[in-house]
């Protein structure tokens, strides 16, 4: 005689439910809350510092501002995804992809002397001006590539999804 299959298994045998881009389960939204929390207060944290003491710093202070505000931009983004505002998590999404050309640019093409370390495996040193320079400007182009097709996407869906 066959047993007769317990309710645990036949709930596994289902195949999981569809789930939509706005439908955020409980678990994820937690957990996109709590990396929300951990990012504002970073970058609230990072501001503070850089008004207690501004001698520590190598570069302006509203470079580091910038800085700091790309944390708390991204913890805004995880809040949006976690309430499922698609539009608002565009327009967040554009501005810490501004923040961050904003930071790259200035190391890449900003007044001044720039002093970057490298390190490849068991070797680091210093690295000159012109490699730092280049390295940050290359990542400041592909940020800029990056700005224009999130605004671009931005602008062009629709503004419910």
């Amino acid at each position: 005689m066959m047993p007769f299959p317990s309710s645990s298994t036949i709930q596994a045998a289902r195949p999981p439910r569809p789930r939509s881009d706005t439908d955020v389960d409980t678990a994820s939204r937690r957990t996109q809350l709590i990396g929300a929390v951990i990012a504002i207060a970073s970058g609230l944290t990072a501001g503070v510092l850089i008004r207690l003491h501004p001698e520590g710093l190598h570069a302006p202070a509203w470079v580091a501002y910038v800085a700091a505000s790309a944390f708390v931009l991204a913890g805004l983004c995880l809040v949006a995804g976690a309430f499922a505002q698609a539009w608002l998590l565009r327009w967040l999404g554009i501005a810490v992809t501004l923040s961050l050309l904003v930071v790259s640019s200035w190391v890449a093409f900003g007044p001044g002397e720039r002093a970057c370390s490298m390190s490849i495996p068991f070797f680091r040193a210093l690295a000159p001006d012109a490699l730092c320079r280049g390295a940050f400007g290359l990542g400041a182009i592909l940020v800029a590539l990056l700005l224009v097709l999130v605004v671009r996407r931005a602008l062009w869906k629709h503004p419910e999804s």
